[in-house]
């Protein structure tokens, strides 16, 4: 039986959550939109909205993570694609064990370079190091 790739899933929880931050609508209201220009398996798109689930359960806790790991910068300037790629990662990190600790940072690192700036990569894998160490994450 081939592996199903979560790539997809985490690009579609990343861009379900920016929908939903940039239009203040709920996931239910901006699914349709999202949905539409994605092609998922049924384990892609569960998947997906289990990270989508957990980032919004955990919200406040992610949030106060980046601030803490984010040396000189304020979270609000931190580029969204990138907290919410790294708020995906985290949540990973903490409540998904099948994941492996290097299969979650190189998603992260690979799907922000893909989807917001050339930095984003090294500043994505930066603060997630900073968190591992906070929270004691070992790869």
């Amino acid at each position: 039986m081939p592996r199903v790739s979560y790539r997809p899933a985490r690009v579609f929880a990343m861009q379900l959550l920016y929908a939903m931050e940039i239009t203040g609508q709920t996931a239910g209201d901006c699914l349709p939109g999202v949905l539409a220009a994605q092609e998922l398996k049924d384990d892609q798109k569960k998947y997906g909205m289990k990270l989508v689930d957990l980032v919004q359960a955990h919200r406040e806790e992610l949030d106060e993570d980046i601030k803490s790991c984010s040396v000189h910068w304020e979270i609000d300037r931190i580029a969204k694609i990138d907290r919410i790629v790294v708020k995906i990662a985290m949540v990973e990190l903490l409540f998904v064990p099948d994941i492996p600790v290097k299969v979650a940072l190189s998603e992260a690192v690979q799907v922000s370079t893909k989807f917001s700036t050339d930095s984003s990569g090294a500043f994505v894998n930066g603060l997630l190091s900073g968190f591992m160490q906070k929270r004691n994450i070992k790869v």
